[in-house]
């Protein structure tokens, strides 16, 4: 008889689970599964699952008692007792003693004491790490949230907000319960525009007014970022005040307009060479100045590099090279370009980088350009004719000094007339030859005297035009020492030098500096002639703060005018009786020429000082001695 013809009752009898049975149905379950007399606690059978899951051998495993598992003996007692059928959450420990959770879903069979449960656990371990993680992500995301610099809330499908950040609530100067469950259009400056912050796919606004709680507009630009959650779709808004931006912009281009009109007021073409693209723009007084056709950007920058002289090529380069690098912050250059009428003009070019990449490239140089042609060629007249009132001072100068000239050389020459006549008697007497051999070199020595007297002065006198060199201004000093004395010695003076040691050298003309010092000498002395005090007169140099030399002429004569003291020295106009009024505006001529600075001011213990600034040479130059 087969099992299928018996009656139900018969069959399920059959198929009562003896321990092998048992054993097998458990094994069925991918669950853990173990079985349990409700009394004792005993484990009464197991599944490779529950040995998995709890880390025991099936045999070690099926003498334990469900205590032994469990963490919390009273909540033992309180499943058994109340006959639970799910428990949603208790803590279980492993054969390696860590402690995990589970969740349980239990069924009872038998009765009275052999009443015993049969109990499904699942490890929610996995399940309570993602719990945990998002639950920190989301306080994180709220912190975040919160925090953020700029203007933060949410819409929900409907565009009411739903939450919002703290800078939301100070951009639109309200609370929070004055703002959560508004719709959105309540903060627009034009509620129309309400249905593209929710159902629009678009996710760039930029330029909006949005309206304070106290009626106030604010330009704004807006990002929004769209998720689809349980709830439905909810836009995140971000908010950027853009209107101090767009007020500054306004500004700059108002400021970059009257900029323009004001450099084209004047003649300065304009010109803006976009790197990126290679294109240059041009205004119409640019394309006017050197007779560029209409064409494109790209087309004006070929058409301006084929007017510009083959020479100044390289040196334009170099110094746009150095614009770029950031080596210099203003481009200021001149060169010849060809004009209209064929011929070659100086023009003098300017620019500056107005923007710069993320990564500090140039991007963009804006400038004017200006014809100088007329400019330099009067420079030049004005060089010339400020070399000749030069030359013409020396002269002058060498005029005042012919007095005491004529003393110095007078005095070499009657002493080669007298040592000649003596030479001549004693030749005549047949004096030995030793003694003739020392009177001719003492008439040498009085010759050669004589003689660098006059060099001195055709030095001084000579005409040439302003040339810049490094120049020890010690040995300079000492150059017009000759002269300076004989002036002193003219005045009944006393000449005293205070040169720093070390001092470095200097970036000067020769002539020129020596004609500075011998007229503020000279004056020096003028202003002590009537003096009865000690006539001293103190020439100083060293090194200033600035890293110039500074020279100062210091006399105790009598004093200067509020005038000299303020630098009016204009020509012609002087202080003294017999002045030309010609000196100091020279002297400031020559300093102005060595990108020097002169200035007058009362000497601490009466009469005055002069003082004037000098350029060090570069270091690893060499001084040339005059």
């Amino acid at each position: 008889m087969k099992t299928s013809d018996l009656p139900p009752t018969t069959a399920l009898g059959l198929l009562a689970p003896s321990a092998e049975n048992l054993n097998h149905l458990l094994e069925v379950s991918a669950e853990a599964v173990i079985v349990v007399h409700r009394l004792s606690g005993h484990l009464l059978a197991v599944n490779s699952a529950a040995c998995r899951l709890y880390g025991f051998p099936r045999n070690t495993l099926q003498q334990m008692r469900y205590p032994d598992l469990a963490t919390e003996t009273k909540s033992v007692v309180t499943i058994f007792n109340e006959r639970r059928e799910h428990v949603p959450l208790r803590y279980h420990r492993r054969a390696d003693g860590v402690h995990f959770p589970v969740e349980m879903n239990l069924r009872w069979a038998g009765s009275g004491d052999e009443e015993y449960a049969f109990i499904a656990i699942r490890d929610v371990s996995e399940h309570f790490r993602r719990e945990r993680q998002d639950k920190d992500e989301g306080q994180r995301y709220q912190a975040l949230f919160r925090a953020a610099p700029y203007p933060l809330y949410l819409l929900n499908s409907r565009g009411i907000i739903v939450e919002a950040n703290t800078a939301a609530l100070e951009r639109y100067r309200c609370e929070m319960s004055d703002m959560l469950e508004q719709h959105v259009s309540t903060f627009l400056g034009d509620a129309q525009q309400a249905a593209r912050y929710y159902l629009s796919r678009q996710s760039m606004l930029n330029a909006e007014w949005h309206r304070r709680r106290d009626g106030e507009l604010f330009l704004a630009d807006i990002l929004l970022t769209r998720q689809q959650d349980s709830n439905g779709q909810t836009t995140l808004v971000a908010v950027r005040d853009i209107t101090e931006e767009r007020a500054l912009i306004d500004r700059l281009k108002a400021s970059e307009e009257r900029w323009r009109f004001a450099l084209e007021g004047q003649g300065d073409g304009l010109w803006d060479w976009n790197l990126d693209s290679n294109e240059l723009s041009v205004s119409d007084d640019f394309r006017e100045a050197i007779g560029m056709p209409p064409g494109s950007g790209q087309e004006n920058l070929v058409a301006w590099l084929e007017r510009i002289s083959p020479d100044e090529k390289q040196p334009l380069s170099q110094a746009f090279s150095a614009l770029i690098r950031g080596s210099t912050p203003l481009l200021e250059h001149q060169l010849r370009v060809r004009c209209r009428s064929g011929d070659f003009h100086w023009l003098e070019m300017r620019g500056k980088v107005m923007e710069w990449s993320l990564q500090g490239r140039a991007m963009r140089i804006v400038g004017s350009i200006r014809d100088i042609e007329e400019e330099r060629r009067r420079a030049e007249i004005e060089q010339s004719r400020q070399e000749r009132m030069l030359h013409t001072a020396r002269l002058v100068s060498v005029g005042e000094i012919a007095s005491a000239l004529a003393h110095e050389v007078n005095q070499p020459l009657t002493a080669i007339c007298n040592f000649s006549a003596v030479a001549l008697h004693k030749l005549k007497a047949g004096a030995p030859e030793q003694e003739l051999t020392g009177l001719m070199q003492t008439i040498a020595e009085q010759a050669m005297r004589a003689g660098n007297i006059t060099h001195q002065i055709r030095s001084f006198v000579k005409k040439g035009k302003t040339t810049l060199h490094p120049l020890s201004l010690k040995q300079l000093v000492a150059g017009i020492l000759p002269l300076a004395s004989m002036q002193a010695k003219a005045f009944e003076a006393t000449l005293n030098i205070e040169i720093e040691p070390e001092l470095p050298a200097v970036l000067a003309d020769q002539v020129q500096i020596e004609q500075l010092l011998l007229n503020l000498i000279r004056n020096g002395f003028e202003a002590m002639k009537q003096s009865t005090a000690p006539r001293q007169l103190l020439l100083g140099a060293r090194q200033d703060a600035e890293a110039r030399v500074r020279v100062e002429v210091i006399d105790h004569g009598r004093g200067l005018s509020t005038a000299m003291i303020n630098g009016h020295w204009e020509p012609f106009y002087s202080d003294k009786e017999d002045g030309l009024g010609m000196g100091l505006s020279i002297c400031r001529s020559i300093i102005e020429n060595h990108s020097g600075h002169l200035w007058a001011e009362p000497a601490p213990e009466g009469g005055a000082k002069f003082c004037f600034t000098l350029a060090c040479a570069q270091e690893g130059t060499h001084a040339e001695h005059p």
